[in-house]
């Protein structure tokens, strides 16, 4: 009976094991496959690639995704939902104080970028780009842009509220410059050497249009 307990007990461990490395495994799939999109787009998106840099086989990259598409979906859709709820949790972290939520905001911009300050922000504004880009994902990204936008339509109203903001301050016109700032910086940010250049040679931007409207 003890022995019949033991096997099973170990069966159980191994089984457990398994699952650990199969998710670790599509884990790191799923990494570098972000690390091509957000930085060259669709086209640069490789299983053969990735295979070799983790070194594995086109075949394992298969059993965990069936094609180039399900691979970048799902990428896409832990990508744009990262940032949507950051964005919301940061509204509620930061209400009452919109310095902080947009200093926040500009420190978030680089702290998804790949390889630390050495190397290049990441921005789904270049996969949104990509003319060969799937309509399930564009609409991803399309649906994303809407809610962050919404979101910081809302801090910005509530920021004239609360008397943070000028009362003749138009909400929804100062989210969508914000907005576009906001791609401005990441998008001219991929044609400089580093992230660290790109924070020295943008940083506070943000908080001067946040200035203005005080």
């Amino acid at each position: 009976m003890l022995l019949v307990f033991l096997n099973s007990l170990q069966n159980g461990l191994n089984t457990d094991i398994h699952v650990s490395k199969v998710c670790d495994m599509r884990d790191q799939i799923l990494e570098k496959a972000e690390q091509q999109l957000m930085l060259g787009g669709y086209d640069k998106l490789n299983f053969a690639s990735i295979a070799k840099e983790l070194d594995t086989t086109r075949a394992n990259l298969h059993y965990h995704f069936k094609n180039k598409e399900t691979l970048a979906i799902e990428v896409t859709r832990q990508y744009t939902s990262r940032y949507t709820v950051e964005f919301e949790r940061l509204r509620k972290t930061f209400f009452g104080n919109v310095d902080g939520f947009f200093k926040a905001v500009e420190e978030m911009m680089w702290l998804h970028s790949h390889g630390g300050d050495d190397g290049k922000p990441a921005a789904c504004v270049n996969l949104a780009a990509d003319p060969d880009i799937p309509e399930s994902i564009a609409q991803m990204t399309r649906d994303s842009y809407t809610q962050i936008e919404a979101t910081l339509t809302g801090v910005v109203q509530d920021a004239i509220d609360n008397k943070e903001f000028k009362a003749d301050v138009d909400a929804v016109r100062e989210a969508n410059r914000c907005h576009v700032l906001m791609m401005g910086i990441n998008g001219c940010g991929q044609h400089l050497i580093s992230v660290g250049v790109a924070k020295q040679k943008f940083d506070g931007l943000i908080m001067d249009w946040v200035n203005s409207l005080k």
